[in-house]
This record gives structure tokens, C-alpha cells and sequence, in this order.
């Protein structure tokens, strides 16, 4: 209806919205400065930088182009901690170099992944169930299950992902360097060998696949009470 109201967005999330999409905007605009026009820099290190702001703002436009498109609507705090969570791995993680600096940076932002994909998966079914009400009917078990088993496929595929731009562009993302963890390397940066340089992708799935089964532990009272009233 066209007069229908607008959804009011929380102020914290319109704050940090803005706050975050100027910050990314003006160093954008600082790394294109300096990748045409200054000199004796690492081009590749700034066009890395330039991918990542790319990538942020994709992010903040993700929301709204997913309600326009398929009429879904993200919760308020779900998108104000994806907003965090792609902040805290493009621009703090890669571009500030959080992973290097902070030993537990990537393990952190594992863990949480896990946890915001569990989430999602669960916010489809409740969206599936008022939307196209299709009957909750199969066990709240096999549900928490099937949710852990997409979270783990997830961690997977970017873990594939992360592989491939370890080997197209030569950066660290699966962290297989000894001698440095940021994801930018340098070419006397030493790999580790053997069963050392499997270690951050496993446990990269482990931290995903915990964070899964954390929500999913979460979410199986709350699907077996819902099937309790509906019976």
C-alpha cells in the first residue's frame, strides 16, 4: 500500500550504518588517491585495500537489495551484526591487518560465523512458515541438524573460496604462512609444510561448525515448545 508506513530502523543501526559506510567511502577515495598518484608504493598491497572497501559497501547495500528483490526482511540486530562482522574481516581484519596483529582475530570471526549463518537458517524456516505456511511437521531435531549440516557447507565453500585466492592472487587466507599471518604476503615470507599448514583451515570448520550447534542448541527448545502449542 502506498500508504503504508515505512519501517523505522533502530537508531544504533542507522548510526552505524552511516558511520561505517563514511569511513570506508573517504579511505576508498584516499587508496585510489595514492594508487594513481603517489609513488614508490605497493600497488598491489592498495589494490587489495580498494577490493576490500568495494566489498564493505556491497555489504551495506545487501540488505535493502534483498528486500527489494525477494521481499525478505532481515532483523534489525542480524543486520547490524553482519554489518559488524564484515567491518571486522574487510577493513579491520585485511585492510588494518587485525589478522596479523591479533593471533585469535581470525578464530574469532570463525566462531561467529558459524553462529550468523546457524541464525539465518533458522529466520528462513520461521520465514517459510508465516510466508508460504508451510507446516513445521519434521522434527525439531532434523532441523537443527539440517541447519548445522548448511552452516558446515558454508564454511566449506569458503574455505574453497579462500583457497582459490590463495592460489590466484598469492595472499595468505588461509593463514598457511609461518612467518606471518596478515593476508597480504610478502615474497620472503616462509610457508609452513606439512600437516602445520592444514591447521587454520580445520580449524577454521571446527570454529564454524561449533558456532552452528551453539544456535542450533539454542533454537531446538524454542521449535520443540512451538510444535508442543501447535499439537
Amino acid at each position: 500500500m502506498k500508504n503504508r508506513l515505512k519501517e523505522k530502523k533502530p537508531y544504533y543501526l542507522i548510526i552505524a550504518r552511516k558511520i561505517i559506510f563514511w569511513i570506508v567511502a573517504i579511505m576508498l577515495c584516499i587508496a585510489v588517491f595514492v594508487l594513481f598518484f603517489k609513488e614508490n608504493i605497493d600497488k598491489y598491497r592498495v589494490i587489495f585495500c580498494i577490493v576490500q572497501f568495494l566489498a564493505m559497501l556491497f555489504v551495506l547495500r545487501l540488505p535493502k537489495f534483498i528486500k527489494k528483490r525477494y521481499n525478505i526482511v532481515i532483523p534489525n540486530v542480524l543486520d547490524f551484526i553482519l554489518i559488524l562482522f564484515a567491518f571486522s574481516g574487510f577493513i579491520l581484519g585485511d585492510v588494518f591487518e587485525f589478522y596479523a596483529k591479533i593471533p585469535i582475530w581470525d578464530s574469532i570471526l570463525h566462531t561467529f560465523s558459524g553462529i550468523i549463518i546457524a541464525y539465518i537458517g533458522f529466520i528462513i524456516i520461521e520465514f517459510l512458515d508465516k510466508e508460504y505456511t508451510i507446516p513445521l511437521s519434521v522434527s525439531p531435531l532434523f532441523m537443527c541438524l539440517l541447519v548445522v549440516s548448511n552452516a558446515l557447507a558454508l564454511g566449506a565453500a569458503w574455505e574453497i573460496a579462500e583457497y582459490l585466492c590463495d592460489d590466484i592472487f598469492h595472499t595468505n587466507s588461509q593463514q598457511y604462512m609461518e612467518t606471518t599471518r596478515g593476508t597480504v604476503i610478502a615474497e620472503t615470507d616462509i610457508p609452513l609444510q606439512g600437516h602445520e599448514a592444514l591447521n587454520d583451515t580445520m580449524k577454521d570448520l571446527m570454529l564454524d561448525l561449533a558456532g552452528a550447534i551453539g544456535v542450533a542448541t539454542i533454537e531446538y527448545k524454542k521449535l520443540e515448545k512451538k510444535q508442543t502449542k501447535k499439537d
